[in-house]
């Protein structure tokens, strides 16, 4: 076989300090610029779009999105006669746009513009064969990004087919996306439901983001039944995807501990907007209070629950109140 990154000498090394089961195959001279952080931007460029440039020696500490050796051990050879492919040149083509796409650090508008552009007929042959061939996780998770953005219930078959591979060869973050764009509600959520049920502690904890790509309103009850400690502000990023409003938040102050803290936090993401989520959604506080009205709450409760993290974030959260309807 010929080498993965320059594509034209035979490949006469396994290289598979990276990943054990899908190791780099090169050429001796491929090998020692990619040991030394030294690969020319189509090289780096071809193992990435094999191996995701999440790699250890393609990533983002070493290299550009474009390919570019940011820290060298020795000289990049005539890396201008070796430039990496642009979106332009490529975008007409499934395969290549594919190739594309798992070499990117993140999932674009303009990537998902030019997906947008194909007939989904093309697009889910090239997912599909990609995904069949592939065990790495980081280009599987890209693939189910694609199919959630531009498939929709095209790919329906092909996400149910993907759940076959969870949990040890698929992340649960882009299946639960692509779930929630993909398949029809009912299905989709109690599918998600259940696996994070099989899930605890932290391992639950850190992954319960994904109930926002449903949007739902049913995703409050479950959070009733499920927050526990400790209360990070993971819970109220979700309440605030999951079209929270200000009646039920008032619910959840009136509650106490632990849904006070989820309510005070719901506010604090409306305002800071920190996570893809709520961006991409423009999530705003549903039936937005006067600013009287919140403070009167707000503080009533600051006087049941004085604690400085509270009382912290009230004091943000008033301060900030034009921030709490989307702009």
């Amino acid at each position: 076989m010929k080498c993965e990154a320059c594509e034209y000498k035979d490949a006469n090394v396994i290289e598979p300090c990276d990943n054990r089961i899908e190791p780099y195959r090169v050429c001796n001279f491929c090998h020692r610029r990619l040991l030394a952080r030294a690969l020319r931007p189509l090289e780096w460029y071809n193992l990435a779009k094999r191996h995701g440039w999440h790699q250890y020696l393609l990533h983002d500490d070493f290299y550009g999105e474009n390919g570019e050796a940011d820290q060298p051990d020795e000289d990049v050879e005539h890396p201008e006669q070796y430039p990496a492919p642009a979106l332009e040149s490529i975008s007409h083509d499934p395969e290549l746009l594919l190739d594309f796409s798992i070499t990117r650090w993140n999932y674009s508008i303009e990537l998902e513009t030019a997906w947008n552009m194909l007939p989904k007929s093309a697009v889910l042959a090239a997912i599909q064969s990609r995904f069949e061939t592939s065990r790495n996780m980081g280009v599987r998770d890209r693939i189910l990004e694609i199919c959630a953005s531009n498939l929709k219930d095209h790919g329906a078959e092909f996400v149910r087919a993907a759940w076959e591979f969870y949990p040890h060869d698929l992340a649960l973050p882009c299946l639960a996306e692509a779930t929630a764009s993909c398949l029809p509600f009912r299905e989709g959520y109690d599918r998600v439901v259940s696996e994070l049920a099989r899930l605890e502690g932290n391992a639950r904890r850190n992954v319960i983001f994904v109930m926002g790509y449903f949007r739902s309103i049913e995703t409050l009850d479950w959070i009733e039944t499920n927050i526990c400690e400790p209360t990070t502000d993971s819970w109220g990023y979700l309440a605030a995807v999951s079209g929270i409003d200000w009646i039920r938040l008032q619910t959840w102050l009136d509650a106490g501990r632990p849904l006070s803290l989820v309510a005070i936090d719901a506010l604090g993401a409306f305002q800071r907007r920190q996570t893809h989520m709520l961006k991409k959604f423009r999530s705003h506080l549903v039936s937005l209070p006067s600013k009287e009205e919140l403070k009167s709450v707000l503080d009533a409760y600051a006087r049941r629950d004085n604690v400085p993290r509270v009382l912290q974030r009230i004091d943000s959260v008033l301060e900030k109140y034009e921030l709490l309807s989307w702009k």
